[in-house]
């Protein structure tokens, strides 16, 4: 199952061929050109464009945003030299260091905040009721892609593109899996937040299982903030900046939760998502941690789950090389902070 990677790939070749790729890498220091998504696990983005901390650290730097539905979508962009930079998934964190080598992660963003869900009505109880059954994730690839294929082949089950019984719909938009739900056409899901929790306040689905249960300490991964590596080594002055604004942001979050939360909501809306009632917002935003420590046991760990998949043929030894994490432990010391460890 290298449909990941084939995809990626595809978007290479198409790269190369263009003359101006290259040149694209590198980019200009007066833009910056960011990919983020409309998800709560993008928050630390989301507040950082709605308080204008980003912009704000940039300084002269003008920060272009690039609104994408998937970590796929992001990918291929960064590939293709059409970004500098993304928040973004372990999964296509992982696929993209592979295929590419140019891709540095140079601060984490959130932890937790996937779930998998199921439709009312519908009798899941166990993983054996799986069999037969229509599940939704972002897409091929994606980080929840790999979370559910990975607990599906450990409950025994595979989906049917892997020759076994479990239907996996990708979404164009996570969005869609509210329509999907009402109309029957699937019988859950593994999303992101907000979306599980605005499905269960819509008695659309209920709660089969907090990914962070699957994990150590429930820590996991959930966003990065990755940046093409042409782009660090030709401007590594705005990186830095990009990175500071990522840690202010985070810590205007931790100090102002729910000032915070209100301007995640507001800029969802800005980038095409929806905004959430009030009851929504509390519930996605209560099962996400915003940090800036990409833990990187977890991506390993995804990268090791990618392999037992068949999405790459080998965890990279030097994997944890995609850390460069300099600027900011410079920035955390500044501000009084215990530095970040790659372990």
């Amino acid at each position: 199952m290298k449909k990941a990677l084939a995809a990626l790939a595809l978007v290479a070749m198409v790269a190369t061929g263009c003359a101006s790729s290259a040149a694209k890498s590198k980019g200009s220091s007066s833009v910056l050109r960011l990919g983020v998504f409309p998800n709560l696990t993008h928050a630390p983005a989301l507040v950082g464009l709605a308080k204008g901390l980003l912009q704000r650290d940039l300084g002269r730097t003008k920060l272009q945003v690039v609104p994408f539905t998937s970590g796929s979508e992001a990918s291929n962009a960064l590939l293709a030299g059409s970004i500098d930079a993304s928040y973004i998934g372990p999964g296509p964190t992982v696929s993209l260091f592979i295929k590419s080598g140019k891709v540095a992660v140079v601060s984490g963003a959130a932890q937790g905040g996937a779930s998998l869900v199921v439709r009312t009505g519908v009798t899941i109880s166990n993983p054996a009721d799986f069999a037969g059954k229509k599940i939704a994730d972002p897409g091929i690839g994606n980080t929840q892609d790999v979370a559910l294929r990975t607990w599906l082949h450990q409950n025994g089950l595979k989906a049917t593109d892997e020759g076994g019984n479990v239907t996996i719909v990708p979404l164009t938009k996570n969005s869609d899996s509210v329509q999907l739900m009402q109309q029957k056409q699937i019988d859950g899901a593994w999303l992101p937040e907000p979306y599980p929790s605005l499905l269960i306040a819509q008695g659309l689905a209920t709660r089969l299982l907090d990914e962070k249960t699957l994990w150590p300490g429930g820590r996991f991964v959930t966003t990065n903030l990755l940046v093409s590596s042409g782009y660090l080594s030709a401007h590594p002055d705005v990186i830095k900046n990009l990175v500071k604004g990522n840690v202010d942001s985070i810590r205007f979050i931790q100090e102002n939760a729910s000032q915070a939360a209100a301007l995640a909501n507001q800029e969802l809306a800005r980038l095409g998502g929806k905004s959430l009632d009030a009851n929504v917002l509390r519930s996605a935003w209560s099962e996400i941690t915003f940090s800036w420590d990409p833990v990187a046991s977890s991506l390993v760990a995804n990268a090791r789950h990618e392999q037992s998949l068949g999405d790459i043929d080998a965890v990279p030894s030097n994997l944890t090389s995609i850390y460069k994490l300099s600027d900011l432990n410079s920035i955390l010391r500044s501000i009084g902070q215990p530095a970040v460890t790659v372990r």
